[in-house]
């Protein structure tokens, strides 16, 4: 009787039998308890945020002397500042602005820092020295201090505050994905990949990347927070988003000579900053927890 033949592996679908990473939805989250809580505070802002324009108030704009520094209330739920320009649509559109610029931020700061970390921590040598070297330079400062420079460089407006707070935060991303590409590249998976001659591209795109996304998301949400009080130290410094235009920075250096007089101008801007920030906090830890689970204590 003849032995049987040995069946060799298709050697094309090696690859396919390696760890993979799938970006968990919101099912997961949903089950976190911080997730919940930066959810539950971060949805209703946004929300009100988005149906501002056509909620019974006037526009954020519209001046009424003869109704100037009013308190709350119904007509007014966030009083009136010294033009008589209602502060709770003030404060909507500053909102508008603050999450454009933290998301805006994030965003580059996630695709620009994956993009040149994944570079130096999978190639290294001079690749490695040149990013890096430029990134220690640009770590050297405060990122505050940072993008207060940029800015009077620039000039002020969002998408000059975008820039400058992206140029602070990019270099963190960068440090973060190096690191996690240098201690992925010699797992034992990527070697198996290699034993295939998997192209460089074909490691990182579905091997190194995928599976440095968990704590990517998380320095992603951290950086909006980041962004969004940075945005508002330098709207408040007079360098960011200008007046007329609301920003929840500008608001609360409006109100700061009425404090005793009109407290809610700039309290109630400093509690929905507070609010937000919060929110990304817990959802930030949840989204942690979530996708990485020996975190959880």
């Amino acid at each position: 009787m003849s032995k049987p033949e040995a069946v060799l592996p298709n050697m094309r679908n090696v690859t396919r039998k390696f760890p993979s990473f799938q970006i968990p939805g919101f099912n997961i989250i949903r089950t976190n308890k911080k997730a919940k809580w930066g959810l539950g505070i971060l949805l209703p802002i946004v929300l009100l945020t988005a149906l501002a324009p056509i909620l019974p108030i006037p526009e954020p704009l519209v001046t009424n002397v003869s109704s100037s520094l009013q308190t709350p209330s119904l007509d007014h739920p966030f009083g009136t500042d010294k033009l008589g320009r209602d502060v709770l649509s003030r404060t909507l559109a500053g909102i508008k602005i603050s999450l454009l610029v933290g998301f805006s931020v994030a965003f580059i700061a996630l695709i620009v820092g994956v993009l040149l970390g994944t570079i130096a921590g999978f190639f290294g040598k001079t690749v490695d020295r040149v990013i890096m070297s430029v990134v220690d330079i640009f770590l050297a400062f405060p990122s505050l201090l940072l993008a207060i420079g940029l800015v009077s460089i620039m000039g002020a407006g969002w998408i000059p505050v975008v820039i400058a707070i992206s140029f602070a935060d990019v270099p963190r991303f960068i440090r973060l994905q190096r690191s996690l590409v240098i201690s992925l590249k010699s797992r034992t998976f990527i070697d198996a990949a290699r034993s295939v001659q998997a192209s460089q591209f074909w490691l990182m795109s579905k091997h190194i990347i995928p599976n440095t996304i968990s704590s990517m998301l998380v320095a992603t949400s951290i950086s909006a927070e980041n962004a969004i009080l940075v945005e508002a130290s330098l709207s408040f410094l007079g360098l960011g988003i200008m007046p007329p235009t609301p920003s929840l920075g500008n608001l609360i250096q409006e109100g700061q000579m009425y404090l005793q007089q009109a407290w809610w101008i700039s309290t109630l801007p400093g509690l929905v900053i507070l609010a937000i920030t919060i929110s990304l906090y817990f959802l930030s830890d949840g989204i942690r927890e979530a996708l990485e689970p020996r975190s959880r204590k």
